[in-house]
């Protein structure tokens, strides 16, 4: 399998994935990257945004994650988040509904502390309808 490496998506939960893959997008911090077999070593933390894993069978497989941790070596890839999902368990209108939501929970804030929490949820959910409407 030199055309493929290990990838791990844990959650708290549950090991979410854990199988080899070719290849894994990652929405990093700092920006999209790509994990391939053999890849220098780094670490990054996640922003809200899809999770594109392509298998060695040509099939692919999406996730979502809110936040998290990337850790990339040559031999594999783990992914770190306290809040993953398989984007095929996400219905658009419960995307759409979240985000309601946070908007209507930003609207409600009344100090700091809550307005920032709130626009966290709203760039969360933004990004979550953004990663179903683009499959």
């Amino acid at each position: 399998m030199s055309n493929a490496f290990h990838l791990q998506i844990i959650s708290p939960a549950a090991t979410v994935f854990d199988e080899h893959v070719t290849m894994v997008e990652v929405p990093g911090a700092e920006g999209d990257f790509g994990a391939l077999p053999q890849h220098a070593p780094f670490f990054s933390m996640l922003r809200p945004g899809p999770i594109k894993v392509h298998m060695p069978d040509g099939q692919r497989r999406r996730f979502f994650a809110a936040a998290g941790y990337a850790d990339v070596s040559p031999s594999g890839t783990t992914l770190l988040s306290d809040h993953i999902q398989d984007l095929d368990d996400i219905s658009i209108d419960d995307a759409v509904d979240a985000l309601n939501a946070a908007r209507g929970a930003l609207g409600a804030a009344e100090n700091e502390k809550e307005r920032r929490s709130a626009q966290q949820l709203v760039a969360t959910a933004e990004a979550l309808v953004s990663a179903i409407n683009s499959f």
